[in-house]
């Protein structure tokens, strides 16, 4: 397998895209080709080229995929035909390796992976498994992380921290991976970079294991003389509701968010990763002091 060294983002606008994108620029080991819709108004690093494409037409995505080596999709879960296509294209356009936008729960849990929400990730991963059967000079990588560090504490989605009443799922004493943004960008750059290690295969990534109660000590310590009341939130009745809501047609938030807090507070259900691959892609670890800053910040606004 040859090294890579063309790279292309799709979903470099999201909320992990630009981390991944400035993970690679900051590498300097790669050629960054960003692609964009026609419509989309985003801007982006001139160190990076950006591409305009139609994401619905097969032949745009080969022309934008030609001479490239990789392909890193942020898309979101809904794009499901966009990535199937993509990943068409790509094999048409010989190109290595398709990392797709699996970030996050690990999938690879028989629980986890039956939640209605991952099932367009489900499908994804499914298509990639079969596709490199008759494609031999083709290969996917899944990076699992867990959930996003950074992110799920700013939005208030690992701890809510607004109004000081948090709420804890189950007995809040659940063990979780978790990953900065940041730090999913230096594993996709890992896994570019050890393209014959990473070939076919689910890499698993974590900066820190937490515990909802273990940040919620943390905002207390940095909240001296506030006084916390935590809401008790129970995974089971959620996932009923959210079931009951499927039934219904009603596909929104509302339904899927608590399949997603199932999926990294529930028991059973994989939100901790076992065994991490954080040496080989070149990822280190956080501290609880690392996690403290980034609370810090949230909660002081």
């Amino acid at each position: 397998m040859s090294s890579i060294k063309n790279v292309v983002l799709a979903g470099a606008s999201g909320n992990l895209g630009p981390a991944i994108l400035k993970a690679l620029l900051d590498s300097s080991k790669f050629n960054v080709t960003v692609l964009t819709r026609h419509e989309s108004k985003a801007t982006f690093p001139s160190a990076a080229k950006v591409v305009r494409v139609d994401y619905s037409s097969l032949d745009s995505l080969k022309s934008a995929f030609q001479g490239q080596d990789a392909i890193v999709s942020t898309l979101s879960a809904l794009a499901l035909s966009d990535q199937t296509r993509m990943i068409d294209a790509a094999i048409a356009a010989k190109v290595q390796r398709f990392i797709p936008s699996e970030f996050g729960s690990d999938l690879q849990n028989p629980k986890a992976r039956a939640l209605p929400v991952f099932a367009g990730k489900v499908e994804v991963q499914n298509y990639l498994v079969e596709k490199v059967k008759s494609s031999p000079d083709f290969s996917y990588t899944i990076i699992r992380n867990g959930f996003f560090l950074d992110w799920g504490l700013q939005v208030g989605f690992i701890l809510n921290t607004k109004d000081f009443k948090p709420t804890i799922y189950g007995s809040g004493d659940q063990e979780f991976s978790s990953t900065s943004l940041p730090a999913v960008g230096q594993a996709v750059v890992g896994v570019l970079s050890k393209a014959a290690e990473t070939a076919n295969k689910v890499v698993y990534v974590e900066e820190i294991a937490l515990t909802q109660n273990k940040i919620l000590a943390m905002a207390k310590k940095l909240t001296p003389g506030k006084t916390w009341e935590p809401v008790q939130g129970d995974l089971d009745a959620m996932k009923a509701a959210s079931d009951a809501r499927l039934q219904k047609g009603l596909f929104d938030d509302e339904t899927f968010i608590p399949y997603i807090f199932m999926a990294g507070f529930g028991e059973g259900y994989g939100g901790k990763v076992q065994k991490v691959d954080n040496e080989l892609l070149g990822v280190k670890r956080a501290t609880e002091a690392d996690v403290e800053a980034i609370l810090k910040t949230v909660i002081q606004g």
